[in-house]
């Protein structure tokens, strides 16, 4: 933080005068679609709740990074609700991204954030640098709540901000900092004793909703995007009510779905959260005195332990939000999804072969586990699958059949592998937003829907589950995804279509790709589906692909 007296003038923003070191204006167009309609310049100073904010300049955009939109969750605030900063008239240089949370990596689409610490709770503005009331997209990434940074080349918003919006990402806690719960964390003024990562995210909106005016953003025309992990909290904060207002409308890609018994059980994570402080020699109240890293490190040694025979649920993911009726307050698919709030859902087409099939083009090595070779292989990996899930490990066949016979009658392959792929992408991920799509179409609100189907880079293949993510903020042409993606003219058509569909859907819920063809409304009878890249950087509109082979899912998870 910077106190130091400056010779610069602090121009209030409701003077609209963009200042640079020598006092001249700097007054440059928006680029494409966007809100506003006028070219009212802005202050290179952000006068805010965290303090008087000195941005930087980029061609016609200026970036703060590193902004504070919550008290550090160290200490006594550990498994806490997050606390509101107030360094109003602070002068803060917001230059430099904070820390990500402590983490795991996911490195295959997650450049390893170098700087980690408990101290993270920060987001970071990029903003043109003319137009007043422009649409606010606030970005919630994913990484399967245990990794995640908006410091990551990926996310930089210069391009999408390029285009006529606010861009505001945000970090918040993961792993066990952010999700451990038990009755003794109970927050003294808000009762939480859970979902301390949500929390966060709803404290960054609530800092957005009072703080970004001064960027030249509208408060009430934010939307709200997020991917997987993500993209799932970003319902979570949709469906209750009292976080709704702060919301407009949601992009959602790849949301999964981790409830009971694929995810924890209040009460089995609180005997979750005892075994790790036993383990560290301390109660649940205790944590609060030991590192943070000690408690990241025993949790991630736990998260691969057998636990006590009476948990029952995390089969498969110990880490993840909790239904708490509060801050989570029911299975999000399971629950009436708000009439009024219109909403995008992008699925990759081969969601499942992150998890199964994924080869990795920089490491030059494979990051999955073999695929099944053999039809008794793939009997037995869904088998013990569903068992995980749940599910009796007999209706294996079945799911097995069903989808044999929709890729036969798709004229897809119906190797063991691929059907493992399948199976697994849809279980986890696809089968849910599509569902959310039909609920949606079926109340007639207002839904999109979208299968992204350009390949990754050979010798890797698929479509797998992140692959639109470059793509979405201009970043597949960074050192880290080039040589994943690629950097054609076919790869720079598909990003500007999938931009200007989040630009233009964030400015009026009326979305369009880079070549101004309208996204239909999604029809319940699965009609008017958004194709994306499925024959060179195209977009079509038609039934959804592989639909048929959903229906298995039905009778098992209980729909």
């Amino acid at each position: 933080m910077d106190t130091q007296p400056t010779r610069r003038t602090i121009i209030s923003p409701s003077r609209r005068g963009f200042i640079l070191g020598t006092g001249s204006l700097l007054a440059l167009p928006l680029v494409g679609c966007g809100g506003g309609g006028d070219s009212v310049e802005r202050p290179l100073l952000a006068e805010t709740s965290s303090g008087v904010l000195s941005g930087e300049v980029n061609g016609q955009v200026i970036s703060y990074k590193g902004i504070p939109y919550a008290q550090a969750p160290m200490g006594a605030l550990r498994f806490k609700s997050p606390k509101p900063v107030n360094f109003t008239g602070v002068r803060r240089d917001a230059k430099a991204f904070g820390a990500a949370s402590i983490q795991t990596n996911t490195t295959w689409i997650y450049e390893p954030p170098t700087n980690q610490a408990e101290d993270c709770l920060s987001l970071n503005v990029w903003a043109p640098t003319t137009g007043a009331s422009l649409p606010v997209v606030v970005w919630l990434h994913g990484g399967g709540f245990r990794s995640g940074a908006t410091s990551m080349s990926l996310m930089d918003g210069q391009k999408l901000a390029q285009m006529g919006v606010v861009v505001v990402t945000v970090n918040y806690r993961l792993g066990a900092l952010g999700h451990l719960a038990h009755p003794d964390f109970a927050d003294p003024d808000t009762g939480a004793t859970a979902n301390w990562a949500v929390q966060d995210q709803v404290a960054a909106l609530q800092w957005v909703k009072a703080n970004i005016k001064a960027f030249g953003g509208d408060p009430n025309n934010v939307t709200l995007s997020g991917q997987s992990g993500g993209a799932m909290n970003s319902i979570m904060i949709a469906q209750n009510p009292k976080w709704r207002p702060l919301v407009s409308r949601l992009y959602l890609v790849s949301p999964p779905d981790v409830s009971t018994p694929f995810g924890f059980s209040l009460a089995d994570a609180a005997v979750y959260t005892e075994v790790i402080a036993q383990r560290l020699g301390t109660t649940p109240k205790g944590l609060a005195g030991v590192s943070g890293l000690d408690i990241h490190n025993a949790e991630l040694a736990l998260s691969r332990a057998a636990l006590p025979a009476s948990v029952t649920t995390g089969r498969a993911f110990r880490i993840a939000p909790l239904v708490d009726g509060s801050n989570y307050l029911s299975d999000w698919i399971k629950t009436p999804f708000p009439a009024n709030l219109p909403v995008v859902v992008t699925y990759d087409l081969t969601e499942g072969s992150f998890f199964t099939d994924l080869y990795d083009n920089l490491a030059k090595k494979s990051s999955s586990p073999p695929l099944p070779a053999t039809h008794e292989a793939l009997a037995g990996q869904v088998a013990g699958y569903l068992g995980s899930m749940g599910i009796a490990a007999d209706k294996a066949p079945g799911v097995i059949a069903a989808y044999r016979a929709a890729a036969l009658a798709d004229g897809r392959a119906d190797v063991p592998g691929d059907l493992w792929t399948e199976i697994f992408g849809d279980s986890i991920l696809r089968n849910y937003g599509v569902r959310l799509a039909n609920q949606v179409a079926a109340a007639g609100g207002s839904a999109r829907l979208a299968t992204y189907m350009h390949p990754i880079l050979p010798p890797a293949r698929g479509v797998p589950h992140c692959a639109e993510l470059p793509f979405l903020f201009g970043t597949y042409d960074q050192p880290y995804y080039k040589d994943k993606f690629g950097t054609s003219p076919v790869e720079a058509e598909l990003s500007q279509k999938w931009m200007r569909s989040l630009t233009s859907f964030a400015a009026n819920s009326n979305s369009m790709f880079s070549d101004d063809t309208p996204w239909p409304v999604y029809a319940k009878d699965h009609s008017n589906t958004a194709r994306i890249g499925d024959v060179g950087s195209g977009v079509s509109f038609g039934p959804l692909p592989k639909a048929a082979q959903l229906a298995v899912w039905d009778p098992l998870l209980g729909f």
